[in-house]
């Protein structure tokens, strides 16, 4: 997923279309929500800390078994308004999947989880 690197940074530039914009959009959203929604499958609450992209990028693209189960990790770099963004798609997913957790699902993939949010977004986007 090209967008990976997105979601951990800040807002993605601006697409040229609108179709392209809201394709990045959920894209981003989606990859937010999944990794809310992986820290509460790893068994972390719903709090968040803030750490540098060197540290965030090892846990985001390394083996699962290497993400910390403290808190929901965001990028420290990023302003107020773009950790309200960051901190509202995370902890939506962190609440889904406390509710997956509650009926005793497994935890899905990361991409899978990546790709329910996605859909989930666009589903959203697509009713307004």
């Amino acid at each position: 997923m090209p967008c990976i690197g997105f979601a951990h940074e800040t807002e993605p530039p601006l697409e040229a279309t609108p179709a392209m914009a809201a394709m990045r959009y959920c894209q981003t959203v989606g990859v937010r929500a999944a990794w809310g929604a992986q820290a509460r499958f790893l068994g972390a609450p719903a709090s968040f800390k803030y750490i540098a992209s060197a540290p965030l990028q090892k846990m985001f693209m390394g083996d699962v078994a290497g993400v910390r189960t403290d808190a929901i990790y965001v990028l420290e770099e990023l302003d107020l308004e773009e950790r309200r963004q960051y901190e509202e798609s995370a902890f939506y997913g962190w609440k889904q999947a406390d509710r997956w957790v509650a009926e005793g699902r497994e935890r899905p993939e990361y991409e899978v989880l990546a790709a329910v949010f996605y859909n989930r977004c666009k589903q959203e986007l697509s009713k307004e």
